[in-house]
């Protein structure tokens, strides 16, 4: 008898542990890729206004994740704002998601920098989870329908010429 209730125990356990595994796979498997659709969203910026995908659709869009922390951002985010100050009238728009840390450190960090992109905010990193952000700072440029065409992971606009180079495809640049 007891073993009959045993392996009606093992055999519920595995079911369990079954459907733990396929929940995870399919979180996983809607982390967005490359020619896909970008997973809708919205936030806050530094300055109270709202950011979603349906807002910013039309327009050629670079999503990043960073932090004040990371030493890439230092030197990065005054390149791509040179982009965003050319080009934002042509239909380019950065949204630079500062993830877990408060609107005081990113606004130091931002106006330090001379800023000029919105910076929404991420305090619990929940936006990052849901577009699979690992590692900062990471990078999606999705097109004018909303489409991801490419995704950056760590130090990648060190040289200008890189960002000039994903650009070129949407807006005329000499």
């Amino acid at each position: 008898m007891i073993s009959k209730y045993l392996k009606s125990f093992f055999l519920v356990l595995l079911i369990f542990f079954l459907a733990s595994a396929c929940k995870e796979k399919a979180e996983k498997s809607s982390l967005p890729k490359l020619g896909t659709a970008a997973i809708d969203f919205t936030c806050q910026d530094l300055k109270g206004q709202t950011w979603s995908l349906d807002k910013v659709r039309g327009k050629v869009l670079l999503l990043r994740f960073w932090a004040d922390w990371c030493p890439y951002c230092r030197y990065e985010m005054p390149v791509i704002d040179k982009y965003y100050r050319k080009l934002n009238k042509d239909g380019f728009l950065v949204l630079a998601v500062n993830v877990k840390q408060s609107a005081e450190v990113a606004l130091a960090f931002t106006a330090q920098l001379n800023i000029t992109f919105p910076v929404p905010l991420d305090p619990e990193g929940k936006l990052a989870r849901r577009y699979g952000v690992y590692a900062i700072p990471t990078n999606f440029l999705i097109d004018r329908e909303g489409v991801i065409r490419e995704i950056l992971i760590g130090e990648v606009f060190k040289e200008e010429t890189v960002l000039r180079d994903l650009l070129k495809d949407y807006f005329k640049l000499q």
